[in-house]
């Protein structure tokens, strides 16, 4: 049994737009999967900042509000090399995390150092005329100021922005300060503090808090950023980073050349399957697929193909068992009169049959001779009729005439045998190319079946009409009729009245030869049914 279709629409895009459909899905996810692991990563890093630099040692509080500075994790928070410094409200220096370290500050040069909460920073332009440098430009900055929260532990930022402007002249003498702290120079200290400090690197920075005993302190902090400090972690989220990206990157592209390949394998696989199928035999099979345009075509031409293939199989198989059935009617038609002949032959050569006999014998071995000669005569023409390089010889002529004549001359036989006739034939001429031998045969075989099917006194009916570019031609009789089980097997071969095919009464091969005759004068020939003959049996002829 052949697989069906589906009946509705099984085509989805083309090839071209699946392929593209699926880059675009990939590249979208690729860009997502980028932002956020880059996001992720700024994320983590800022995190590990705050978790591994000197917000570490700010995060410690209670060690700081406390004053066991001590406790703090130094070269945790700052690196190796890094150290802190604790400064009373005179900026004298009362704890120092390095015993080698001997730093010395007053109240004026704090005030630029960069506070890691983000509180305030200084920033210096340098003015230059010509080559010379003419002053600086001093701009302060409060920006998002940091605090902890002491629920989260996390650092919150505030709001910030510019909160004053100094104008330094060449020896960097303000002229110009919208921050009223009565300065009227800057030193070279703090101009090395506006930048981070003057220890090669080292970052300062400074964090302002109060002791439990309500004591002001600042905490300098000497972060050393040319070590391993954060570096092991960056690596770390970096590696992490990497390693996310490059498998994400891979499941996409495997996912992509998978969606790719089982576009392509997919209908390449169940044709390679249905012709496998056809191989062993089974040419009903088709191919349900549902996909690219492409695909769905060639699953239609296979789908087509084997269709055809299937029928021209069946078709092939019913010719070949026509063929044996054939064979079988035509050995039984020569057997039977071969065997009366050599049994009539053998009886008078040996002496069996009385002198007064032999001539009766002899005439009926002449007669079966003959009927075998019509027999043999007859299935020549019928091969040569199949025989794919048969031509008509064809010529230009009034067939209504020709039809007329025929009948003309067939009239006095019909007579002999008792049969009337009624011809309806026009006047006018109906030109048509054919091959009169051939079309006579046809009329011949007809009207033969006609006079052997029935009794006298029946009549036969001959008609031929114009209808548009056709010629009707109908013939046929007011007889007996056609057994209902073989009206629609007439034009096939050996098919007689007598299913039995002992009466005698003809090969069975008449109708089947008017058949070819017309198929080969590109006209068709069926037998009408009992309603449009009006109860007689009347074959049409189309030309």
């Amino acid at each position: 049994m052949a697989k069906r279709l589906r009946p509705f629409t099984r085509e989805r895009g083309t090839l071209n737009s699946v392929v593209t459909g699926t880059f675009v899905v990939f590249a979208f996810l690729v860009v997502f999967i980028t932002i956020t692991i880059y996001v992720t990563v700024g994320v983590a890093i800022n995190r590990a900042q705050d978790q591994k630099g000197p917000y570490k040692l700010i995060r410690q509080k209670e060690n700081l509000v406390r004053e066991r500075y001590n406790r703090l994790a130094v070269s945790a928070g700052l690196g190796s090399g890094g150290y802190i410094e604790v400064l009373d409200a005179n900026a004298n220096v009362i704890y120092c995390s390095n015993l080698f370290k001997n730093n010395t500050y007053d109240k004026e040069e704090i005030e630029y150092i960069q506070s890691i909460d983000g509180g305030s920073y200084y920033s210096a332009d340098v003015v230059y005329v010509g080559d010379e440098v003419a002053g600086y430009v001093i701009h302060k900055y409060s920006l998002a100021t940091t605090t902890i929260d002491n629920r989260t532990g996390e650092v919150v930022a505030m709001g910030g922005g510019v909160s004053g402007v100094m104008i330094l002249d060449s020896n960097k003498n303000v002229t110009y300060s919208t921050m009223d702290n009565g300065v009227t120079h800057i030193s070279d200290t703090e101009f090395e503090y506006m930048y981070g400090g003057s220890e090669p690197n080292t970052v300062l920075q400074k964090y302002e808090f109060v002791t439990a005993k309500g004591q002001k302190r600042t905490l300098l902090l000497h972060a050393n950023y040319s070590n391993a400090n954060l570096r092991a972690e960056y690596k770390r989220i970096l590696i992490i980073a990497s390693s996310t990206f490059a498998l994400c990157l891979l499941i996409l592209i495997l996912v992509f050349v998978f969606r790719i390949s089982f576009t392509i394998r997919r209908p390449l696989k169940l044709l390679e399957s249905a012709m496998l199928d056809i191989t062993r035999g089974k040419t009903d099979t088709t191919v349900a697929y549902e996909g690219p345009r492409e695909f769905v075509e060639i699953a239609d031409a296979f789908n087509m193909m084997s269709t055809e293939l299937h029928d021209s199989e069946k078709k092939r198989a019913a010719a070949e068992q026509e063929k044996q059935k054939m064979l079988a009617d035509i050995s039984h038609d020569l057997k039977t009169p071969i065997t009366v002949i050599q049994g009539y032959a053998k009886a008078v050569a040996d002496g069996l049959i009385p002198k007064e006999d032999e001539k009766k014998y002899l005439d009926t071995i002449s007669k079966k001779a003959d009927g075998l000669s019509e027999l043999i005569n007859t299935f020549y023409e019928y091969s040569k009729l199949e025989h794919p390089e048969f031509q008509l010889v064809r010529e230009t002529g009034d067939v209504a005439e020709y039809f007329r004549e025929y009948l003309a001359l067939k009239y006095e036989e019909l007579e002999l045998v008792g049969f009337n006739i009624e011809p309806d034939i026009p006047d006018e001429r109906i030109m048509y190319s054919f091959d009169k031998m051939q079309l006579k045969r046809v009329f011949e075989n007809i009207i033969s079946n006609s006079i052997k099917a029935n009794k006298e006194g029946t009549t036969i009916i001959a008609s031929m009409k114009k209808a548009g570019d056709k010629i009707i031609i109908r013939l046929g009789d007011d007889g007996v009729g056609i057994p209902k089980n073989l009206r629609k097997d007439v034009f096939k071969p050996f098919v007689v009245g007598n299913e039995s095919r002992t009466s005698g009464q003809g090969t069975g091969l008449g109708l089947s030869i008017a058949y070819l005759v017309v198929k080969a004068h590109g006209g068709t020939i069926r037998l009408l049914d009992e309603a449009e003959a009006e109860g007689k049996t009347i074959f049409e002829i189309v030309l």
